[in-house]
């Protein structure tokens, strides 16, 4: 019996990994004339802001702490492409095709006109860079929440070995694989303390491809250096936890001498999720950062 119960299991767990995979390569190519990336507006006031989510994220992930915000705001969460309830196709999820996904939504909305402000979290804070680099007149200034900046594979794998063999995994080409077996892991049993229960289900949502290819082209191949001296003179606000090994906060640091207009806000004991820790302390960042700069 138990040699049957362990044949069992294995066949089922095969089972799992064989959909997972077949789940992200047998996805249609993307089409960017029929597919348009899942997005909410939330607010009617005269403040347009763009919020792009990091990582295995959802819109979802910025939804805490909005009840404080004032009417003056318009909001537009973006779902990115092969994350959340946006399209998942078998396609490059590099930093253009991610881009020009966003760039739709924004037309769309009409969050083009100018004078908009842009957040990002992680993944998020280099499209937000990338986005503005891209079209600096829609956008008045951005702020970067745990802006990952590393010069490639080997020096993620070597911050994050030290901290888990998990965290190392999931920069490693290996991680591809373990991504095909969602289901069995993607439970309440394994969800982190930090992260709420909507957010970790959502985290999820993405197939290995969306995962694995954005991680690659995105957050691993991206320039960061030659990204940000595009957009030099902008009005930056960068947010960081002193505590976050996902994105080392020296890392970011080195960036900082390439903007002329930065401010750099170090928050202690915090660590890559500081949003979802203390998203009205963020809003106040953002609020004083706006007050400020529209008295300059």
């Amino acid at each position: 019996m138990l040699t049957i119960a362990l044949i069992t299991i294995i066949i089922a767990f095969l089972g799992v990994g064989v959909h997972g995979y077949l789940h992200g390569v047998m996805a249609p190519p993307y089409d960017p004339q029929k597919m348009t990336l899942n997005y909410e507006r939330i607010g009617n006031g005269p403040k347009k802001m763009v919020l792009l989510h990091g990582l295995t994220g959802s819109l979802k992930y910025w939804k805490a702490g909005l009840e404080e915000l004032p009417d003056s705001y318009s909001l537009l969460l973006i779902d990115l492409l092969g994350f959340g309830d946006s399209p998942k196709p078998n396609s490059k999820y590099d930093l253009e095709e991610h881009l020009g996904a966003i760039e739709k939504v924004i037309k769309k909305e009409g969050f083009d006109t100018g004078g908009a402000t842009v957040m990002g979290h992680s993944l998020g804070a280099i499209l937000t860079i990338g986005l503005v680099g891209e079209h600096p007149d829609w956008f008045q200034s951005l702020a970067v929440i745990g802006l990952p900046n590393y010069s490639g594979k080997e020096a993620i794998k070597t911050k994050f070995g030290k901290a888990s063999l998990w965290d190392g995994v999931s920069v490693d080409s290996r991680y591809k694989f373990v991504c095909f077996f969602h289901p069995l892991y993607m439970t309440e049993w394994f969800r982190p303390k930090n992260i709420p229960k909507d957010i970790f289900k959502d985290a999820g949502k993405h197939t290995w491809v969306s995962y694995y290819r954005t991680l690659d082209k995105v957050i691993i191949d991206t320039d960061l250096t030659e990204l940000a001296s595009r957009i030099k003179d902008k009005k930056i606000l960068l947010i960081h936890g002193e505590n976050d090994a996902a994105a080392p906060i020296e890392n970011v640091e080195a960036l900082i001498p390439i903007f002329t207009n930065a401010k750099f806000e170090r928050l202690p004991d915090a660590d890559h999720h500081v949003y979802l820790a203390d998203p009205a302390k963020v809003w106040a960042l953002i609020d004083e950062f706006e007050k400020v700069n529209q008295k300059i």
